[in-house]
């Protein structure tokens, strides 16, 4: 049972709403996809395990994993109820505001648990009763999605939500970590993909989400940046500047820089050494 809006973007695949009613030792699997969960169990008591983790989880609990690339496996103990909530959007202005009032001092993690409030409660029971009526409308699930965070804001501590969110903390300093440490002058934006494991989909999508802007342009004003700074230097010859940056012919790149900075590579050397020298 699903309560998702059907928006032709491709978030629409990610986030949604389901609802699991698990028998006692059933056990099924849930593929993460680029998303985030979270587990909320309404009723009974179920195992959650995948590579990292195996964590039990009774009544009047959720749990917040980050994006991987394993199943989560979820068995029941006893006949349970749970909601599941994937979401990527991580950009969303409520969640950002939260995330900025997380304390600097939070441990990384992967994963996180705490207690339903009863206000929470009361909100999961109407998205409950949506998905059993075979609700289906965009705009309410949108508004369902930050209401949810909004009331973590309201009802939880400042140290509650911090810890219950620190894992998208990680999760997000970890993807820049991996950008950076990867990242060469000539790299392509499906090398770099592919060195951080990702595919060119998934990564492209949380390439834009953390950085605020493609991978492609990134990578452009990357290099441009990199060949100023090189151009800079005194001693600075222009012949292996270009072989540096995969350029065909000296030519080639003298056609690049006029492109881009309006200007011959000698003549930006000139200028940029200048400038140092005042």
């Amino acid at each position: 049972m699903n309560f998702k809006y059907s928006l032709t973007d491709t978030k629409s695949d990610c986030n949604n709403f389901t609802l699991q009613q698990i028998k006692k030792h059933e056990v099924i699997e849930y593929k993460r996809d680029p998303c985030n969960v979270i587990l909320f169990v309404m009723q009974g008591e179920i195992v959650v395990s995948d590579k990292s983790i195996e964590k039990s989880l009774s009544e009047n609990k959720m749990l917040l994993m980050t994006i991987q690339e394993e199943c989560i496996r979820i068995k029941a103990v006893e006949d349970s109820v749970v909601i599941v909530l994937k979401f990527y959007n991580v950009e969303s202005l409520i969640l950002e505001s939260l995330l900025q009032k997380c304390t600097e001092d939070m441990k990384p993690c992967l994963f996180s648990t705490e207690t339903i409030c009863p206000e929470l409660f009361r909100f999961l029971s109407t998205i409950e009763d949506y998905i059993k009526a075979d609700v289906f409308f965009q705009h309410l699930f949108y508004l369902k999605l930050n209401e949810f965070f909004g009331l973590i804001s309201i009802y939880y501590t400042d140290e509650a939500y911090s810890a219950f969110l620190s894992p998208l903390l990680y999760y997000k300093s970890k993807f820049r970590f991996m950008v950076l440490s990867n990242y060469e002058p000539n790299i392509n934006v499906i090398e770099l993909a592919q060195k951080c494991n990702m595919s060119i989909r998934n990564f492209s999508r949380r390439f834009t989400e953390e950085f605020g802007m493609s991978p492609g342009k990134w990578l452009m004003d990357k290099k441009d940046a990199l060949i100023l700074e090189s151009l800079s230097a005194s001693t600075a010859v222009m012949t292996v500047i270009a072989e540096n940056f995969g350029f065909a012919s000296s030519s080639h790149f003298s056609t690049y820089c006029k492109k881009r900075f309006n200007d011959t590579p000698y003549d930006l050397h000139k200028k940029l050494t200048a400038r140092a020298d005042r």
